[in-house]
């Protein structure tokens, strides 16, 4: 169930160069732990314009419908919206590590050092407030295991790794 998931997300998320408006509002973060577990990547794929509008609105800044968000205002919305801690609680610092524009699709990249090797937790609540229906996919990487999770409006934290 979950891969069929992935694979309509998948095909959903392709960059459509001449769509004005998609009917899918949804985000996929990969999170994958690096240098033997001292460190954490999250790669996000978002649709551009959604995550624009939202990231304008969080900021209260004015958009036209062409523009794209800037990256301190993108990362900022997005440091807001996805939380990462170990599970006793203890927050983990993420830090952004890139933005790329990719067709109607944006990619943002956020690093975070790991003090433990004790397991973290997730909360994704991206553009929940913009959409009703917005859903956003996490899935942990570790060696050959993956873990997925799907976030929706009015949901918390959920253990990954």
């Amino acid at each position: 169930m979950v891969r069929k998931f992935f694979l309509f997300a998948a095909i959903a998320m392709a960059p459509l160069q001449s769509v004005a408006a998609h009917p899918l509002h949804m985000s996929f973060t990969e999170v994958r732990r690096v240098n033997r577990s001292e460190s954490v990547e999250l790669s996000i794929r978002v649709f551009a314009d959604d995550f624009s509008t939202a990231a304008a609105r969080y900021s209260r800044a004015r958009l036209d419908s062409s523009q794209i968000i800037d990256s301190r205002r993108a990362f900022a919305y997005t440091l807001a919206k996805i939380r990462l801690s170990h599970r006793n609680g203890s927050a983990v610092a993420l830090v952004p590590c890139g933005m790329t524009r990719v067709g109607v699709m944006l990619h943002l990249c956020m690093r975070a050092r790991l003090s433990s090797s004790e397991p973290l937790q997730i909360a994704n609540t991206m553009m929940t407030d913009l959409f009703g229906d917005q859903v956003n996919v996490v899935q942990s990487v570790g060696g050959r295991s993956r873990t997925s999770r799907m976030f929706v409006k009015g949901d918390t934290w959920k253990p990954i790794s």
